[in-house]
Parts: C-alpha cells; sequence; structure tokens
C-alpha cells in the first residue's frame, strides 16, 4: 500500500487543488467519453485538459498525468472488438477493419503462450498476409475464427492484470511494482499501483486502473516530477467517476 504519510499528504493537497480554480475559470466537473468509458472528473487548478478521445491528458509545464482507455480486459471485451472490426468491413471500410484487428491487444493475449497466440491469429494472417490481395469470400470466415479462438484463452489472473496495466502505462520501460493496493472511488473498484525503476528504486510513479464493462481504463503519471505529480494523481484519481452511461 502506499505510505499512510504520502496518502494523507496527498488528500490534503488534492482538496487544495480541487477547491481552487480549476481548467477554465472556476470548478466544474467535466464529462467525456474516453474510448468506451464515460467519465465525470474535475480537473485541478492550474492544469490544462486535452481531449484526444481515447486518452485524456492533463499538462502543467513539465508534468503530464493521463487517463486512457486501454482496450478489452477480457475476452468477452476482445469478442466485442472483433465483431465491431467485422461490422467496418461489411460497411465497405476494409482497410479500417483490419487496422482494428491488428490493433488488437489483451492481458489474455498478452500473457498466452506463444503456440497459442500463433493458432489463434494464424486463420487471419493466412487470409489477409496481403491485405489488397485479401479474397472477400474468405474475410468473414477468418473473422468468425478469430472470434471462436477467443474461447481458448484462460481468464487473466489479477497480478497478471496489474502486470499488464503497468507495461502499458509505462511503455514497456524496466518499473517495479513497489506497492498496490484496491480503492473504491465514486463506487467503482479501482486498483492504485506505486512504480519505481527496477535498478534504482528511484522515479517514483503511479497507475491506477478500473475494469469497466470488460474494458480498461487507466489514469497514470506519464512524466514530472512526483513531489508534484503525485499529489495531482490523488486529485485527478479522487474525482473520477464512470458513469453507467454508455459513450456519445
Amino acid at each position: 500500500m502506499p505510505r499512510p504519510s504520502d496518502r494523507a499528504w496527498g488528500l490534503v493537497v488534492a482538496l487544495g487543488l480541487l477547491a481552487g480554480p480549476a481548467c477554465s475559470s472556476r470548478v466544474e466537473r467535466q464529462v467525456v467519453d474516453v474510448g468506451r468509458h464515460r467519465v465525470r472528473f474535475v480537473c485541478p487548478a492550474g492544469w490544462e485538459h486535452l481531449d484526444h478521445g481515447r486518452q485524456q491528458l492533463f499538462r502543467r509545464g513539465e508534468s503530464q498525468l493521463s487517463l486512457t482507455d486501454l482496450g478489452p480486459a477480457t475476452p468477452a471485451a476482445m469478442v466485442e472488438e472483433l465483431a465491431a472490426a467485422e461490422r467496418l468491413w461489411r460497411d465497405g471500410r476494409r482497410r479500417d477493419a483490419f487496422e482494428r484487428v491488428r490493433e488488437l491487444r489483451a492481458p489474455a493475449l498478452r500473457f498466452a503462450p506463444s503456440r497459442q497466440r500463433a493458432d489463434f491469429w494464424k486463420p487471419w494472417t493466412d487470409v489477409t498476409y496481403v491485405p489488397e490481395a485479401a479474397d472477400s469470400a474468405a474475410i468473414g470466415p477468418a473473422f468468425a475464427a478469430l472470434i471462436e479462438g477467443t474461447k481458448v484463452f484462460a481468464e487473466v489472473t489479477p497480478e497478471h492484470m496489474v502486470e499488464y496495466v503497468v507495461i502499458l502505462a509505462s511503455d514497456g520501460r524496466g518499473r517495479e511494482i513497489a506497492h498496490r493496493e484496491r480503492r473504491t472511488i465514486h463506487g467503482a473498484p479501482w486498483i492504485e499501483v506505486e512504480t519505481w525503476d527496477r535498478v534504482s528504486h528511484l522515479g517514483r510513479s503511479r497507475v491506477a486502473f478500473v475494469v469497466d464493462r470488460g474494458y480498461l481504463l487507466a489514469l497514470a503519471i506519464d512524466w514530472g516530477r512526483f513531489e508534484r505529480t503525485g499529489p495531482v494523481f490523488e486529485a485527478v484519481l479522487a474525482s473520477l467517476e464512470v458513469t453507467a452511461d454508455p459513450p456519445r
């Protein structure tokens, strides 16, 4: 768990950040769609909020936090992604459909044995190895094979879910988990993780995530001095409310 003194100080600073003027001239709870998620939050005083759809950025000087849709967390959500890609293809948007399949990622895929991953992708790559020359009559069955193939993946363990989020949040840099804890924020079960450099045990950072209807939503410190970003991270996290409404 994060150190009690850190948490207490973070809460004090967070209250101050949320009480002051936010991104505009007054404090207000904003509603944004972050990929598959609709969230409400309060932007901390003096920080700029940039809406990039699947990723929301919070910046001030040399510091940045991000709130990101990290994609499917479960095999069922993988099926949703593949079904959405298939609809794009049937609507005549072949390139967009193929790109959506290419970008598919999930913890089940990440931690599956290499042979299992190869078997999962084989029906698709056999048909789309040269995308422009892919036989339309074979693409539908290839989608069906991918969707059927999601059934072979094992349920992701909590440890692998945490590791997966840390890897994505740190862009693969060598981070080690120092502390982690479960937190309920506005009724949602978040997991907060503190990391540091694997070798030096310096460079503290934080990431928190929640699984919302099968998809991962993560708040992370991207860069900046922890003394500045830590309290802001706490402020944004404490204000985050994942709503039941679907994105627009």
